[in-house]
C-alpha cells in the first residue's frame, strides 16, 4: 500500500521509501522511515499537496512524492516484531523506533545477459512458461509473478536480457529505469558461468548502483563437463556478493538461490 492511498484521518506504519539520491534522503530526513506511524492530517482542496503528521511534526508532500512511500498492510501485526535494534548505523538509524521491521514480501528482479538461462529459472519458481530462444530480445518486456517460500511472499519480475545498463538500447533503458524507479529489494543477477568474463560487465554496473545483489552461476554443469576449474567462492568474497551455482534446466540450486535472497534481504 502507498502513502498516497491513505484517506484523511487514517494512520499507518511506514515500510520503506523508494527512489534514490537527494530526494530519498530529504524524505527520510522528514521522518518517513521504516517503523514510524504516519497520519493524514488533511488534503488540499485539489487533493494535492497532502499534509501528514509524523514524529510530532506536520509536513506536506506532493501526491507523486507520497506514491514512493510504502506502508504495511492494515492490521498486519505480524510484520512488526517488538525487539531492540542492534544493527549498524545507516541513513535511517537516527529515526529507528524500538521495533525491528520484518517484511513478509520480498521484491526480486531477475537481471542478466540474453541466453543466460534467466527466464528458465523464473519459470521454475513462478510456474509460468515463457518462450525461451537462442537470440537476443526474447523477453521484450517485464514478466511478473508471485510465489511463497519459508513464510515469505516473493514478487518476482523477469526483466529483458541486456548486456549492460548504459541506456543505449530500449532493453538497457528499461532495465535501468526499472531498478532505479521500482527499487527491488534484491536483484538476482543470472550469469552464464561458461562465459563469466562477458557476463561480469553487467554485474559490475549493478554493484555500482549500490543495491543488494545475489548472483546465480547458471549452467554450472556445462562448466564442470568442460573440465574447467573456477574458485567461485573466492571470487564471491572478492566482489562482496553471494554466488550460488545453479543449473536452471534441471532445477538444481534454485532453492539455495532463494535461501540466499532471504539472507541478503
Amino acid at each position: 500500500m502507498k502513502l498516497s492511498e491513505l484517506n484523511q484521518g487514517q494512520k499507518a506504519i511506514v515500510s520503506k521509501v523508494r527512489g534514490r539520491g537527494a530526494f530519498r534522503r530529504r524524505i527520510m530526513e522528514m521522518g518517513f522511515v521504516g517503523g514510524q506511524e504516519v497520519k493524514v492530517v488533511k488534503r488540499a482542496p485539489l487533493q494535492d499537496p497532502i499534509e501528514y503528521s509524523i514524529m510530532g511534526t506536520e509536513v506536506s508532500l506532493r501526491e507523486r512524492e507520497a506514491e514512493l512511500i510504502e506502508l504495511f498492510e492494515e492490521n498486519n501485526e505480524e510484520q512488526i516484531l517488538a525487539s531492540e535494534y542492534h544493527g549498524t548505523k545507516n541513513e535511517s538509524s537516527d529515526y529507528m523506533s524500538a521495533h525491528r521491521i520484518r517484511e513478509k514480501t520480498i521484491k526480486v528482479a531477475f537481471v542478466g545477459n540474453p541466453n543466460c538461462g534467466k527466464t528458465t529459472i523464473f519459470n521454475i519458481v513462478s510456474g509460468l512458461h515463457e518462450r525461451v530462444g537462442n537470440y537476443s530480445g526474447v523477453t521484450v518486456d517485464a514478466k511478473s509473478a508471485t510465489f511463497k517460500k519459508d513464510g515469505y511472499k516473493f514478487e518476482i519480475t523477469d526483466l529483458p536480457g541486456t548486456y549492460s545498463l548504459t541506456a543505449y538500447s530500449p532493453e538497457e533503458l528499461y532495465v535501468r529505469d526499472f531498478i532505479l524507479d521500482e527499487m527491488p529489494d534484491v536483484v538476482v543477477n543470472v550469469v552464464d558461468v561458461t562465459n563469466i568474463e562477458r557476463n561480469l560487465y553487467l554485474t559490475t554496473q549493478l554493484i555500482d548502483l549500490d543495491i543488494k545483489v545475489v548472483m546465480a552461476l547458471n549452467m554450472f554443469d556445462e562448466l564442470e563437463k568442460s573440465g574447467d576449474k573456477f574458485d567461485w567462492e573466492q571470487l564471491s568474497r572478492m566482489m562482496g556478493i553471494p554466488f550460488v551455482p545453479t543449473v536452471g534446466s534441471r532445477k538444481v540450486g534454485v532453492d539455495k538461490l532463494f535461501d540466499r535472497v532471504i539472507d541478503v534481504f
